[in-house]
């Protein structure tokens, strides 16, 4: 988020620019002489100019208020009556006046005035050649006139309607056709008509100057009725549209959405829910008024990339909803969706800032997921949720998605009994000291045996766990579970280490030490046997209550281990801040290794980086020998993986031990860890 120029700075720049050397090139080549600019004609009209920039015209229109400039008609009968340099003075002058009174940036300011140099000098060229010889014209106008007059308001008409709406879909980045079409109508209606009346304008004050003022009589009354609409009609639109983007709100969404449902013969549709990503920072870090900056440039973008018939609303926030009516296919709104992610991928200019978002969208199909509007916007809502966690751009809803499904409820009524009951279990997989080939510890992988659905693995519960709040008792379960099958095999001989991961929720709470040391006083067993693993994640959630209760494990001989390093985001610096003794490299680096170069420097830096540091390596996911000697000579020093041995149940790790310890010097090293209970990765094995 850093100040740069975007392309409606630089399309701005660049119209004030050349605006500025077409105005020197006209000063040449357009004489004037200083009388021109003393009649009654010039300063009666140029005042009219000032007025009309400074008291524009409210119009209620279709898509929102309307703002209509007059200036533009009295400085086209300038140009009639008096010549182009005495109407660009008065309409260059008056538009700066009013834009800096308003404060408007530099490049706006600049931009207003080039654009006028290219209306007033379009439209000057076209009755010239109409015409055969520069403005002003005769104030008694001919059927030849009016005609050299309609082309020079035409003129005036597309290049000022062009050069702005380009600018406006440059800063909004929305196309420039969509917008044409949007405000042609508009436009032709109010400001070409305008511009038509200008003639009238000039007779009037040829033929009766003292007349003249009446002509402020109907724009008065305009001006005032305009108000008095506009409060009417923006007291009607805030009851159903957000004040911050004017797009609909939500209860005018549900309206709309329910009433499109009820209707006779309603075909497949889609509900889609936007939500931007980062958006928070935006507001932490810049304040909110940054934030509404870049909501209201957003929804004409979010606005622009669905077709003509599909409802937009913003919900509040930085949710948005999307109604798709008469949609096949997904093909449609995946597609919408692509080019709203491609409009955001143009950084957002907010005072002077630069910000770039993009958005995680759920999709919800009717009638497939639903037959109403609060069923579809709840399960679009759990689709974008995992559109967040997977970070996809769309995601459409799965009914396994659903916590709130009776599916999902029932489960977690039988994980809560499975806790109460000691239904889950630990499968074991080895760990071996590659430096003397000998066994000497293992990871505990927790398993579910379901009544019904059988031996069920993490990933069908562990996500449950974390969203119902029942993460950390199942950590204490899959804990105990683990010093029982250890202080069994201490007592039968068999010094291994034990490994298991805890959850992010137990390393935040400051009661955690104090029940793994009642744990480990249940089973008379010395915390040095204990490794607890940690995901680079948890740790940076709130870095100082994780370095606390770190500290309080370490106290009680626990050895602590970052699991999964190097595919977290967080900084080195924790490695020494920490009491950490031991890294795990990812799994997903050494099964790399033999396809991917790269992954064997990520590997060997990792092991340099914990040998310089005194710490540990465990190397995990290793399937064939030729891995295995290649972290040998790395030098990793605990190993574990399918080619060592597949995780087993309590009573074949024992043998599993046995057969290997068999002639093998008794070198324990104590390593230990729960898979985290965040992930399913954490677990599967």
């Amino acid at each position: 988020m850093t100040p740069r120029f975007q392309p409606v700075h630089v399309f701005c720049v660049t119209v004030a620019a050349l605006g500025a050397a077409l105005l020197a090139l006209v000063v040449a080549l357009f004489p004037t002489h200083i009388g021109d600019f003393g009649t009654f004609a010039f300063w009666a009209l140029a005042v009219s100019v000032l007025l009309g920039e400074l008291l524009p015209l409210e119009i209620p229109r279709l898509s929102g208020d309307g703002e209509v400039t007059v200036s533009t008609m009295f400085s086209f009968a300038l140009l009639l009556t008096a010549g182009l340099v005495p109407a660009l003075v008065a309409q260059l002058g008056a538009s700066a006046i009013q834009d800096l009174a308003a404060r408007k940036p530099w490049w706006r300011i600049g931009f207003n005035m080039g654009q006028y140099a290219f209306t007033l000098v379009a439209a000057a060229l076209v009755m010239t050649a109409v015409e055969g010889h520069q403005p002003p014209l005769s104030s008694t106008f001919g059927a030849g006139d009016l005609l050299a007059v309609g082309a020079a308001a035409g003129a005036f008409f597309v290049v000022n309607l062009i050069l702005v709406t380009r600018a406006t879909t440059y800063y909004e980045g929305t196309p420039l056709l969509t917008a044409l079409r949007s405000d042609l109508i508009f436009s032709v209606s109010v400001g070409a008509v305008l511009l038509c009346f200008a003639p009238a304008v000039v007779t009037v004050l040829d033929f009766s100057p003292v007349l003249f003022p009446l002509l402020y009589a109907p724009l008065l009354a305009v001006y005032s009725s305009g108000r008095q609409a506009i409060r009417t009609a923006r007291a009607e639109h805030q009851a159903s549209h957000d004040s911050l983007t004017e797009l609909p709100n939500r209860r005018w969404f549900r309206e709309e959405v329910a009433a499109a449902l009820a209707a006779p013969g309603s075909q497949r549709a889609a509900v889609l829910l936007v939500d931007l990503n980062r958006f928070k920072e935006v507001n932490d870090t810049l304040g909110h008024h940054h934030g509404d900056l870049v909501l209201r440039q957003v929804g004409p973008r979010l606005q622009a990339a669905f077709r003509k018939n599909d409802f937009v609303a913003r919900l509040g926030g930085d949710e948005f909803a999307v109604f798709m009516p008469e949609v096949k296919d997904s093909g449609s709104a995946h597609s919408a969706v692509h080019r709203f992610q491609a409009a955001l991928r143009t950084p957002i200019e907010a005072d002077g800032i630069t910000i770039e978002l993009d958005a995680s969208v759920g999709l919800a199909w009717y009638p497939d997921h639903g037959t109403d509007v609060d069923t579809l916007l709840q399960r679009a809502d759990v689709a974008m949720y995992r559109a967040k966690d997977a970070q996809r751009s769309i995601v459409t809803y799965r009914p396994e998605d659903d916590y709130h499904s009776h599916a999902r409820l029932a489960l977690v009524s039988d994980l809560r009994r499975a806790l109460n009951e000691d239904a889950l279990l630990l499968h074991y997989q080895p760990q071996v000291d590659v430096r003397r080939d000998a066994p000497v510890g293992a990871e505990g992988l927790v398993r579910w045996d379901h009544p019904e659905r059988g031996l069920l693995r993490p990933a069908d519960f562990i996500e449950l766990a974390e969203h119902t709040g029942l993460i950390k008792d199942l950590t204490y379960n899959v804990i105990e579970l683990g010093l029982r099958d250890l202080r069994r095999w201490h007592d039968a001989g068999r010094d291994l280490s034990l490994s298991l991961n805890i959850s992010a929720r137990c390393l935040l709470d400051r009661t955690f030490p104090e029940e793994v040391a009642r744990l480990l006083r249940e089973r008379n067993m010395d915390g040095e046997w204990l490794t607890l693993e940690l995901t680079e994640s948890s740790l940076m959630a709130d870095p100082a209550a994780a370095k606390a209760t770190m500290d309080d494990l370490s106290q009680l001989g626990v050895s602590l281990a970052i699991d999964d390093f190097g595919t977290g985001y967080s900084s080195l610096a924790y490695l020494t801040q920490l009491p950490v003794k031991e890294l795990k490299v990812d799994k997903s680096f050494v099964l790399g290794m033999n396809t991917d170069r790269r992954n064997v420097v990520i590997v060997k830096s990792t092991i340099e980086l914990a040998r310089n540091l005194a710490l540990r390596t465990v190397a995990e996911g290793i399937e064939d020998a030729e891995t295995l000697e290649r972290l040998l000579e790395m030098g990793v020093e605990l190993a574990q993986g399918f080619h060592l041995s597949k995780a087993l149940p309590a009573a074949d790790l024992a043998g599993w031990w046995d057969a290997h310890r068999a002639n093998r010097p008794a070198v324990v090293l104590p390593t230990i860890a729960l898979p985290d209970p965040l992930t399913a990765n954490a677990y599967a094995a």
